[in-house]
């Protein structure tokens, strides 16, 4: 069941409170819950620009932690990273997180048909929330600082980056020369619903390493893996 107004305001309030936001103007937090739904059946402004302004910022700053806390990381893996962690499905979860939803004001059509649980209209309404925190504080550290809560935490870069040994061994020869390693199965074993694969990696006719696992691509990494931990001793 949607909130009227005066539920949403207190429940705001409540969670402002929780979040440690400090606002100013709480219309502006109103119009970032505000479902183009609601805002049809109530002749208000939707949710809709505040999500723009929230959206660059998120992007901005998400894209600038993994710039300052992974140092080494190329540009192509800090798009990839960022692109796994703004994304509908991630806003979704932090907007669940943070309770959001419980907040937002629907249409009665939208709610009957579920708006409340959409990935897509939680998202929307994570980077407006986003968005108004900005407008409203005129300061982009206070938006940080939900971020901080709830965003930064769930990067675990290692496992897009750090476990990409392909890629890591690529960059590491390239940087002295301008030569590929070269991959090359040495061996298929088991059947074929259980298969076990050796994979050997050569630069220059010399093996690098030698990696088994369940898949190709799996001996492929165990192999860079193995190259590596010889390569940077």
């Amino acid at each position: 069941m949607s909130l009227t107004l005066k539920q949403f305001y207190h429940e705001f309030r409540i969670l402002a409170k929780k979040l440690g936001i400090k606002y100013n103007d709480i219309e502006i937090y109103k119009n970032a819950f505000t479902h183009t739904s609601y805002s049809n059946e109530h002749h208000l402004e939707s949710n809709e620009r505040l999500e723009f302004i929230g959206d660059a910022i998120l992007d901005f700053l998400v894209g600038e932690y993994i710039f300052e806390t992974y140092k080494d990381m190329p540009e192509g893996e800090m798009t990839k990273t960022r692109a796994i962690y703004v994304c509908a499905e991630a806003n979704n979860n932090y907007a669940i997180k943070l309770g959001l939803d419980k907040l937002l004001l629907l249409g009665k059509g939208e709610e009957e048909q579920g708006g409340r649980s959409r990935q897509n209209v939680l998202a929307d309404l994570f980077e407006a929330f986003l968005g108004a925190i900005y407008l409203d504080s005129k300061d982009i550290n206070e938006v940080r600082k939900i971020l901080v809560s709830v965003v930064f935490p769930s990067i675990e870069v290692h496992k897009v980056y750090l476990e990409d040994y392909k890629s890591r061994l690529q960059e590491l020869i390239q940087s002295e020369n301008r030569k590929s390693v070269n991959y090359v199965l040495e061996k298929e074993e088991g059947p074929s619903h259980d298969k076990t694969f050796t994979t050997a990696v050569y630069f220059d006719g010399v093996k690098l390493g030698t990696g088994i696992g369940k898949s190709k691509k799996d001996s492929e990494q165990l192999a860079a893996k193995e190259a590596l931990e010889k390569l940077v001793k």
